[in-house]
């Protein structure tokens, strides 16, 4: 599928630089503050929104982990200082809990996890400080946290630590072990000095060093721990465990039998929860891992392998827990992968254990092959892998056996069924897709290890060509194939890398089951580098087009001067260039198609399988569709066969396609329709004036196309089915195609043509183009009967599929429409719109139809009912009762050229669709209305005429609705509102409309460039409304603008109030700046802002007064709004006014703090306090704090619980002694 937005790896290496810059400059504040002396001191405590930003400037680095490679020195060893020096000085008391703050260690913890995460944790680990002197810290630390938790609750219960702490602790204490040295020169504490703990069924050995006694329950105890401290659990145990001190001591042989103890089968172990096996499972095969080299574990071999033997194989309740978990299951894997490698060792098997071997081997190979059949990938993952090491350690004749069962296992299920046309094919429906993945992933694992001999690769590369075209679709309809195709390209990539050319063209592509398509081509890499390009053009998934990609750059670069056009191919079908699919589809397939017929042959077969026609979304097969239509404009490139006869070869294979189908396959129907549709539309592009002269072989083919054409409609009229929307878009597409054929059958037809000069005089591409003269293409009703059809079965279809309300069916039908029109007399043609403008009044269903306004307004510029089809449209406004058919009236202006020849006709409709404020359950739904009369606005601000290289507006005399002024300013007065208000969408598109009417290249560029919830968007909006500022605009010399600066704070006051927070920070900046600026700019802001306030008090507009009100009291708050401006006796007024007698409490907060504002700028202050007062006995509380609040900061008083009357007495008292 296509990717959402642009390639998300390229967008990361651009933005590496500056995320890798943020967080080094902002590493340092944040472990360190800064101290008068200058010494470096770690902080306590941190941000916790600091901490997120870090982890969040690290975590793109997922997509690219290599980018981080040269910064890890950097980074990583400031952050395990800071760790350690936290841990050595730990704050004595831990302070009051605040959701704002973390503990340094715990912020430090989480950025070293997200380096793990990203880098993996044994290329961090390598960064941490290996001081033996830290050993103990850091043990000290986790055995205080540890305390600290356990003490229950109480004042210690604030010490817990996070699973990132006690994780990257731990992993740095197994760091710490490799010591070279023994344990015992590195404890403090004196062997046998401490008291051991209990562990069930740990015998401990004797004279162990005091760091090995405290870090062995340490890492026992978090090896059952679900997060991620088990994996470093078990690396503390593991390199404990492997020490050789440690051995000597017996303390392997210890933790060995301890394991195995509790992993015997017992039903009183039924409660331990699946982790804890997990966790003991990991640690035996990490320990087993770790002596492959070694003979350390061979006496421990055969009771490990019994015992994990009896786990996957006895059902009892204590291994259900095992049995249910794909980790689990994965671990045993993993365990047995490694007994049987040890034992086909040969200081093993030398020693006797031949029959042991063997028992191991088989058990252990017969136990694989049964999990890669496996419900979850991860065990099948690892069976595939285990296989494939074992299989590279037995002898041949054994070897040849695993790959000989896997090959086997492959042929079981499948059934073979026989075509219309008589040949067999393999139907995989009844074969389980986890275990081909299995089974395919074994054989690219044996593969990658060069397992399976030469003479075996045909059965190989069979298996291998299946497993790249697999696919299966769930009962709901998503790919459950895609693993397997995975699995295959990986396979392939192996084989191109591991065997030699020679071997591989020694396979005799005949015996290749799977390259029978490919009839003539002896080469088997020729084969693989077609499949691999098909597939990176057209696999539905985008890992499996760049895995096929990568394996096609693997097979020509290692098998050099095989492939068609090799280099050219890696050239074109680049790992980046296949990311989105359409991209892949429409661009990368024709491209690669040019480079031979070998691959164009296999793109066109390959979009007729479920990679084209039977793709699961109708999205796609559109794609599909047009990458049809790309691969036809090659058939003119050359051949024996002329293009035509080959475009109408193609269009009857898809009608025999199209014949076998089933009722039920519509998505099928669909997409073979809409090719078609593709291919007859590119047959026009094929033909020239010099081909045209040969008119009797292309009229043929044209009469034979418009034959299934005229088939393929009559079926889809007779079609029934729950979802028409998608047979009827196809078949209307089918109908644009079509149109322009019926035209080349008319100009071709000498017993219709006027003129055979015509053809030469008149160039084609007009012809085609609906551009022709009458001298070419005569205007009669004469039509063949095949055509006659054709017309009646497309105003039939057009008809239902305009009834309809599925967008893409509609763009398709009005397409259609407006195609038919251009073909069949004048007469027929306005008859037909006719019809349609009597369907746009038809009121007797209850759903209006937008369709039939749509293609009225796509005709509209060449009928003869331009004036009906106006006043229809500004009818059916005044009599639109509800959001969607205002909606689609909007739509419909904006889609034809309606507004460029009659723009002050609907200047007025325009108008109040810009003043649509509906809103129901949904929301704010009268968006969608604003958001298309701002579309149509731009449309009528790009007619006014400028010149080209003054840009100031142009007098032609014509309609000069931009002349007069209610006229204009009843658009841009909106658009100025709505550039300002608080949905992002709404704002954006009349960002555009503005745009239009700025003529300064430099003011022009400045603000199209700027994010429209920035700050400097918001600035450029103010500076617009400034005298200095008229000149930017095209129609300063026809209107002064500054008159409608109070709409702009219509909206402005919504997006600084009610908008969302970076909105909010964004455009209260912006004013701030603007206000102290210059001393006009201030006083601009508050006259319009004060004067806002009283003319939507006597409007009624409750929507726009509250937020205007709100950042009134913001002017106030921030020092703008300081006194001496007019009208601040009608704002008072108008307060008071607004909050008489309210039940909102947020509208009485608002009018405090106006209140508030007002208390200080003149000789309404002792009114003001009286409302105070009064507003003191409020009933609701939350009024009565904010009284209280505003007259403490304003007046000193209101606090102490002195009640009203004492409030009132201290007011009295400061005006008798003068107001101070």
């Amino acid at each position: 599928m296509d990717a959402a937005e642009d390639d998300r790896d390229i967008k990361l290496q651009k933005l590496s630089s500056s995320f890798i810059a943020d967080f080094e400059l902002s590493l340092h504040p944040f472990l360190y503050p800064t101290t008068a002396d200058g010494t470096p001191k770690v902080r306590r405590n941190v941000r916790a929104r600091e901490s997120d930003r870090l982890v969040g400037l690290l975590e793109p680095f997922q997509e690219l982990p290599q980018l981080l490679d040269p910064h890890l020195g950097r980074f990583l060893p400031v952050l395990a200082d800071a760790l350690l020096a936290y841990l050595r000085a730990p704050p004595r008391k831990r302070g009051v809990e605040r959701s704002q703050l973390v503990t340094l260690s715990q912020a430090i913890c989480r950025l070293l996890y997200t380096f793990c995460k990203i880098r993996g944790e044994k290329v961090v680990v390598r960064f941490f400080g290996a001081e033996t002197k830290n050993l103990e810290l850091l043990l000290n630390a986790v055995e205080e946290a540890e305390g600290g938790k356990d003490a229950g609750e109480g004042e210690e219960r604030g010490k817990e630590w996070t699973w990132e702490e006690r994780y990257i602790c731990l992993l740095w204490l197994s760091h710490l072990l490799l010591a070279p040295f023994d344990l015992s020169t590195i404890s403090s504490a004196g062997t046998g000095d401490m008291k051991r703990p209990e562990i069930a069924n740990l015998v401990w050995p004797e004279k162990l060093p005091s760091v090995a006694e405290r870090a062995i329950p340490l890492a026992i105890k978090y090896l059952g721990a679900a997060g991620k401290e088990r994996d470093a659990a078990k690396a503390l145990l593991v390199r404990i465990s492997m020490r050789r001190d440690m051995q000597a001591l017996g303390l392997l042989d210890a933790l060995v039998q301890w394991a195995m103890a509790c992993l015997k089968s017992s039903t009183t172990l039924a409660s331990n929860s699946s982790y804890y096996y997990i966790g003991l499972l990991s640690y035996l095969a990490g320990i087993l891992i770790s002596s492959l080299s070694t003979a350390d574990m061979d006496p421990y071999l055969l009771k490990v392998f019994r015992t994990v033997q009896n786990i996957s194989d006895e059902e009892n309740v204590a291994f259900k827990t095992v049995h249910v978990s794909a980790i689990a299951r994965k671990t045993v894997i993993k365990v047995l992968r490694t007994i049987a490698v040890l034992a086909l060792r040969r200081e093993y098997s030398s020693k006797g254990n031949e029959v042991i071997t063997n028992e191991i081997v088989e058990s252990t190979v017969g136990y694989l092959l049964d999990a890669l059949a496996d419900n979850d990938t991860p065990v099948r993952l690892a069976a595939s892998k285990a296989l494939s090491v074992i299989t590279l350690k037995l002898a041949p004749d054994l070897a040849s056996q695993v790959v000989s069962a896997v090959l086997d296992s492959l042929t079981t299920n499948i059934l073979w069924i026989t075509l219309p046309d008589g040949t067999k094919t393999q139907d995989l429906t009844a074969v389980n897709p986890q275990e081909w993945h299995g089974l395919i992933l074994t054989l690219s694992h044996l593969l990658y290890r060069k397992s399976p001999p030469p003479d075996s690769l045909a059965l190989i590369l069979h298996a291998l060509l299946t497993g790249l075209t697999f696919e299966r679709r769930s009962t709901s309809g998503s790919s459950v194939g895609t693993n397997v195709r995975d699995a295959a390209c990986f396979g392939i990539w192996a084989l191109a890398r591991r065997y030699t050319t020679r071997e591989l063209q020694d396979v005799v592509t005949a015996e290749v089951g799977a390259a029978t398509a490919h009839t003539g081509e002896k080469s088997i890499i020729q084969i693989l580098a077609t499949e691999l390009v098909v597939a990176a053009s057209y696999d539905s998934a985008g890992n499996i087009r760049r895995g096929a990609s990568a394996a096609l750059q693997e097979l020509i670069g290692r098998h050099p001067d095989i492939v068609t056009e090799g280099i050219a191919v890696v050239q074109v079908v680049d790992y980046h260039a296949v990311a989105l699919r359409s991209r892949a589809i429409l661009e990368v397939a024709p491209a690669a198609a040019r480079l031979g017929d070998c691959y164009a042959e296999a793109l066109m077969r390959a979009l007729f399988g479920w990679r084209g026609v039977g793709s699961g979304d109708a999205k796609s097969r559109r794609t599909v569709a047009g990458g049809v239509g790309e691969l036809v404009k090659l058939f003119g490139g050359g051949g024996k066969e002329k293009p035509w006869r080959r475009v109408q070869g193609l269009i009857g294979q898809i009608d025999r396609q199209l014949g076998n189908l089933k009722a039920r396959a519509i998505d099928e129907r669909h997409g073979l329709v809409l090719v078609m549709a593709a291919a007859a539309g590119a047959l026009p592009a094929l033909l020239s004036a010099d081909s045209v002269k040969e008119w009797e072989d292309p009229l043929d083919a044209a009469r034979a196309i418009l034959r299934v054409v005229l088939s393929t409609l009559k079926s889809a009229m007779a079609a029934t089915s729950r979802r028409p929307e998608l047979g009827l878009e196809a078949t209307s597409r089918l109908i644009v195609a079509a149109c322009p054929i019926i035209r080349m059958e008319r100009v071709l037809d000498p017993t219709k043509r006027r003129s055979d000069a015509g053809i030469d005089t008149v160039p084609w591409e007009k012809i085609l183009g609906n551009e022709a003269s009458p001298e070419c293409i005569p205007d009669d009703l004469s039509y063949p009967a095949e055509i006659s059809e054709i017309v009646e079965a497309s105003g039939s279809l057009i008809d239902a599929s305009l009834r309809l309300t599925d967008p893409d069916t509609i763009e398709a039908a009005v397409a259609a429409a407006t195609s038919l029109t251009l073909i069949i007399p004048t007469a027929a043609s306005e008859s037909l719109i006719h019809s349609w403008a009597v369907a746009v009044t038809d009121h007797s269903s209850r759903t209006r139809h937008p369709g039939y306004l749509f293609v009225l307004a796509s005709v509209f510029t060449h009928t003869q009912s331009q004036d009906t089809i106006c006043a229809l449209i500004l009818s059916q406004w005044q009599q639109a009762t509800n959001i969607v058919d205002r909606v689609s009236i909007l739509q419909s202006l904006n889609r034809a050229q309606i507004l460029d020849f009659h723009t002050a006709r609907f200047i007025p409709l325009i108008a109040e669709g810009l003043d649509d404020y509906t809103t129901d359950a949904r929301g704010d739904i009268g968006s969608l209305a604003r958001i298309e009369a701002l579309k149509a606005t731009s449309k009528a601000f790009a007619t006014i005429p400028c010149d080209a290289q003054s840009g100031a507006v142009v007098r032609d005399g014509n309609e000069e609705w931009f002349a007069d002024e209610d006229l204009f300013g009843s658009l841009y007065s909106r658009t100025l509102r709505l550039a300002a208000e608080k949905l992002d969408k709404v704002r954006g598109e009349a960002q555009t409309a503005l745009a239009i009417l700025i003529q300064d290249p430099i003011q022009h560029t400045a603000f199209t460039s700027a994010n429209h919830t920035s700050r400097t968007y918001f600035r450029h909006l103010l500076d617009l409304q400034l005298p200095s500022s008229a000149p930017w605009l095209s129609t300063s010399p026809l209107h002064s603008h500054q008159r409608w600066t109070s709409h702009l704070f219509d909206g402005y006051v919504t997006a600084a109030d009610s908008g969302a927070e970076g909105l909010i920070r964004a455009s209260r900046a912006a004013l701030n700046d603007f206000c102290f600026a210059a001393p006009a700019n201030r006083e601009l802001v508050c006259n319009a802002l004060v004067g806002s306030v009283k003319r939507l008090h006597d409007a009624g507009d409750e929507r726009v007064l509250l937020p205007a009100m709100s950042v009134v009291a913001f002017l106030f708050d921030v020092g703008i709004l300081e006194g001496g401006e007019k009208g601040l006796r009608g704002l008072f007024l108008a307060t008071q006014r607004a909050h008489f007698k309210s039940g909102s409490v947020r509208k009485l907060e608002v009018a405090v703090r106006v209140y508030g504002g007002l208390l200080g700028v003149g000789e309404e202050e002792r009114e003001v306090e009286k409302v105070l007062v009064r507003m003191l006995r409020h009933p609701f509380p939350g009024v009565r704090k904010a009284v209280e609040d505003v007259l403490w900061v304003g007046r000193g008083v209101g606090k102490g619980g002195v009640g009203v009357q004492g409030v009132k007495k201290a007011l009295e008292e400061r005006w008798e002694g003068g107001g101070e």
